[in-house]
């Protein structure tokens, strides 16, 4: 759960830290008596009618379950260690990729307001979307970080060591970049991994081109 790392991180063995997630939210509302609502197009405004959250988090899950969402959320704010607010799941049925939603605010008794934002930022990464295109962007990336291997460890054993290093921190930044576009564009794994593959040629050809004309190389 998201609120697992936060708590670990700030932890000490005298003193345990206590974050919040949304499944956390639910389970202590669940556990004080509330009822759990699973709310969808047909219940939408009977559920809104009976609950009392926070103002935008009904407004987002009203949103939510217009556009075709399954929400589910509890009946009215919690309070968990001066933190008040609530926790609720949005949930695609079509794909079954879930967004889970914490808001509310601390007086004083929470952890302070970066370790909220952090729990909320690790929920985030998460959800099976960004999951999805983190693992996607990476393995589709293989044949780049191979080939900046292989090249890296040429350029090490044939050129000037601080020719090497200036080119190697050029190839690491340029797979550096590929990785990033290709986790933030969501191509997909197999178009992915064959730009992968032709960066991974392209850097090959530059430094063999390098190999063959620089002088600082060739050092064998």
């Amino acid at each position: 759960m998201e609120h697992l790392v936060p708590e670990q991180m700030f932890s000490t063995e005298t003193d345990k830290a206590q974050g919040i997630s949304a499944v956390k939210a639910l389970a202590i509302a669940s556990q004080q008596g509330q009822k759990i609502w699973t709310i969808n197009k047909t219940n939408l405004n009977l559920a809104l009618s009976r609950v009392n959250l926070g103002a935008d988090a009904e407004n987002d899950i009203r949103n939510a379950v217009n556009a075709g969402k399954i929400a589910t959320a509890h009946e009215n704010r919690i309070n968990f260690n001066g933190w008040v607010g609530e926790g609720y799941i949005l949930m695609d049925p079509k794909t079954g990729a879930g967004a889970y939603m914490i808001s509310g605010g601390g007086n004083g008794g929470f952890l302070s307001k970066a370790m909220f934002w952090l729990g909320a930022f690790i929920g985030f990464l998460e959800s099976k979307p960004i999951r999805g295109l983190l693992f996607d962007g990476l393995l589709a990336g293989i044949g780049a970080i191979v080939g900046a291997v292989l090249n890296i460890v040429e350029l090490m054993s044939k050129c000037h060591m601080g020719f090497a290093i200036a080119v190697t921190i050029i190839l690491l930044i340029v797979t550096i970049i590929f990785e990033a576009l290709l986790i933030m564009s969501g191509v997909g794994f197999f178009l992915g991994l064959l730009l992968g593959v032709l960066l991974g040629r392209l850097e090959s050809m530059f430094v063999d081109h390098l190999l063959a004309t620089t002088p600082l190389c060739n050092q064998e």
